[in-house]
């Protein structure tokens, strides 16, 4: 089948398709999609710029859309919902990367228009790769990944979100016996960020980290899930996030992890906390766990709160003041996840992000 095709089955579908699931309480739907997105015209194709290190091919366009095969929508699939057959229909930037051995591939994707990027990755056995994407575009964003980890392979995976009015972004991993898969995934821009990240730890003795950050402020919408399924024997699964919500922003957090019935000797952790700067901010946050078999350890936490009066008059009472101490705290908050980051590009990012946050807040 070519591209081409699937591009255009994708399209008859799209008005069919709901839209994706997001957190619901009594009386509210906390995520709203906007209508425009669906209609995408004349989009024009995106050369991503690609810097590739150590033992990796890649490939783009048509190239890989040949060399990824059955592998492409593969892990996420096309007509899951409204928004992946919109993605689907107007990909303008594919690409598919093989990795043998170490490697690093930092891809950044820029355009004025929609960026709809689409990333493969096939991490053979014992390879070894630190993978970033990073998208400017002033428009619509879609980004897509799906990663394929061999035996005793590991890939840490790095990015921070600069989309334009709406972005919509999934990544999706399966790992093979001893394979490795660690996500990082950073949001500040954009007026709406909805974010699905999932691992699949099929090998025995896989594992996984899932680190989220996020810090929306004045109207920003901001929703994230984070997903793990343990398939196979003495896997493990660490996900850890923080967001800062200031203004009127909204931060929605959902975790699942699920422990399948013949999973043995799994570990599985799910933290998640939120600082709230503004009384008029918004919160909410569904971690859950589903488990098949008793013998796991697992657990799964989330809290929101405000500044410790006693901590911000400590500060105050050292000749801070207010905004100092505000600002203080914030970068004190994201700290314990930032020492977690093993991706100097990806980490310098997020505190370029945060500073200039904090330094809007100031001039105001």
């Amino acid at each position: 089948m070519k591209l081409e095709k699937i591009k255009k089955d994708s399209a008859k579908k799209i008005d069919s398709l709901e839209m994706p699931e997001s957190i619901r309480t009594p009386g509210r739907t906390w995520t709203r999609y906007p209508e425009e997105v669906i209609d995408i015209e004349d989009i024009e194709q995106v050369e991503p710029d690609v810097e590739a290190e150590g033992d990796v091919e890649f490939f783009t366009g048509e190239e890989a859309f040949e060399k990824a095969g059955k592998k492409f929508f593969d892990l996420i699939k096309s007509d899951e919902n409204k928004l992946n057959a919109v993605h689907a229909a107007n990909i303008n930037a594919l690409i598919y990367a093989e990795v043998s051995g170490e490697a690093e591939l930092h891809i950044q994707y820029e355009n004025d228009g929609p960026v709809l990027s689409h990333l493969i990755v096939d991490a053979k056995d014992n390879a070894d790769l630190t993978v970033t994407e990073e998208t400017e575009s002033e428009e619509f964003n879609s980004s897509f990944t799906e990663i394929y980890v061999g035996e005793n392979a590991s890939v840490e995976y790095g990015v921070v979100e600069k989309p334009g009015n709406f972005s919509y972004s999934r990544r999706k991993a399966i790992t093979q016996k001893y394979g490795k898969i660690n996500w990082l995934n950073g949001m500040f821009t954009g007026d709406l960020n909805r974010t699905k990240i999932e691992t699949v730890l099929k090998g025995d003795n896989s594992e996984t980290e899932q680190t989220g950050v996020w810090y929306p402020t004045r109207e920003q919408h901001h929703d994230i899930s984070l997903h793990v399924r343990h398939i196979g024997d003495n896997t493990k699964c660490d996900m850890d996030s923080r967001s800062v919500v200031d203004h009127k922003a909204r931060s929605l957090y959902e975790g699942l992890q699920k422990v399948e019935e013949k999973a043995v000797d799994t570990s599985s952790f799910q933290d998640q906390e939120t600082l709230m700067l503004s009384d008029k901010a918004e919160s909410d946050a569904s971690p859950k766990l589903m488990i098949e078999d008793p013998n796991v350890e697992a657990s799964h936490a989330a809290a929101a709160g405000t500044i410790e009066k006693a901590k911000q008059h400590y500060l105050e009472s050292r000749g801070l003041n207010n905004e100092q101490a505000e600002r203080l705290v914030v970068k004190g908050f994201f700290e314990p996840v930032m020492r977690e980051i093993e991706v100097p590009r990806v980490k310098n990012s997020i505190r370029e992000e945060v500073e200039r946050k904090l330094d809007e807040k100031r001039s105001e």
